[in-house]
């Protein structure tokens, strides 16, 4: 009699058992692990506007985001001949791939906006270095390009308090970044009333008179490094007495300072630079460029992922009313070298890169 019993007793205890085990892996389904939540795959594409050593240090970044940020991977590309054709193929081949956003360096604004406009009724877009301020981008990551040139200009009348003549170099004047730095530095010459922000009116390419200042020209070379240099060897030919010379994109610089050193004037001649590129900073510790205006592409790189990640993971990616996440731009001269470039050797021990020397 007690055998049945005990059978009994047995059954009901094993069926609480599954019915416990039931509910219990119903919960778990219902609330993933953390490891489970982040299985998901976000791809970003992210998009230089040229070639330059300069984007390293971006790249740099983009690894960064992808060890701080879960399932997050960047697509990381500089066009060779920094044309506009070659962003658009990259970008289409991506969206064909099924990426989940776009972070780019506009080339050409005026004629890359329709596009950028498609792509941004698709995905989440942000632009850094080069903004299309008229697209429908999610927000800008960088300097105030205008607000650099209002600094280069003030480095200028350092440069030449009493006066004198210069010629700004610069890749292309269809890109917004080049179209404000000069803008910035003709308007902080001209002593117009300072704006943070770009005011929206170009000055015309060619000689523009600035008070005791007198820019003769714009030399563009369409991105062409090799072309850049051409064009300074030209300028110091056509102007004998020129005063300045100031390259506006990071590889200008260094096109300036060889041939200055060709033509004998390294050291006689006043140049200043943007961004950093080795030959650049080590010009400055000898005494042969006055100084170089930094952005910081590291957190273009990194920070353009992060606000992108959390628009698509539905996180407060942080982005201000106006859309401009702003990294501030810095002069660096001769005593701020060695502990910039220590800074920059950091940022670049995320990945195999180059040291810098």
């Amino acid at each position: 009699m007690n055998t049945p019993k005990k059978v009994l007793a047995a059954l009901v205890i094993t069926l609480m058992l599954v019915s416990v085990g039931s509910a219990w892996s119903g919960a778990k389904a219902e609330t993933p692990t953390a490891e489970e939540a982040g299985a998901k795959e976000y791809t970003i594409a992210y998009v230089s506007n040229g070639p330059y050593t300069f984007w390293t240090y971006a790249h740099a970044g983009c690894l960064k985001a992808e060890q701080e940020f879960e399932g997050l991977k960047v697509n990381f590309y500089k066009p060779p001949q920094a044309m506009l054709e070659e962003q658009k193929r990259f970008i289409e081949t991506q969206m064909a791939k099924g990426i989940d956003a776009l972070a780019i360096s506009v080339i050409d604004p005026d004629n890359m906006t329709p596009f950028l406009n498609e792509i941004g009724n698709q995905i989440p877009v942000v632009m850094f270095d080069s903004d299309a301020p008229k697209s429908n981008r999610k927000a800008y990551i960088g300097m105030s390009n205008y607000a650099a040139g209002r600094l280069a200009g003030e480095k200028i009348k350092e440069q030449l308090p009493n006066g004198g003549e210069l010629v700004i170099f610069v890749g292309r004047l269809d890109a917004q970044n080049a179209v404000e730095r000069r803008q910035g530095i003709i308007d902080e010459l001209q002593g117009k009333p300072y704006a943070a922000q770009y005011p929206g009116q170009m000055t015309p390419q060619g000689k523009v008179e600035a008070g005791k200042w007198t820019i003769l020209d714009t030399r563009t070379d369409g991105g062409d490094e090799s072309r850049a240099k051409g064009n300074a060897e030209d300028t110091l030919v056509k102007y004998p007495n020129l005063d300045l010379m100031i390259g506006l994109w990071s590889y200008n610089t260094p096109a300036i300072i060889s041939a200055c050193g060709d033509a004998g004037v390294l050291g006689k001649m006043k140049i200043i630079g943007f961004d950093e590129e080795v030959v650049v900073l080590q010009a400055i510790k000898d005494g042969y460029v006055a100084g170089t205006i930094v952005q910081n592409p590291y957190e273009y790189g990194r920070t353009s992922c992060e606000v992108l990640y959390k628009l698509l993971t539905g996180q407060d990616a942080g982005i201000p009313a106006d859309k401009l996440v702003d990294v501030p731009a810095r002069f660096i001269t001769k005593d701020m070298v060695d502990s910039f470039m220590e800074t920059l050797n950091k940022q670049l021990a995320v990945g195999e890169f180059f040291e810098v020397k």
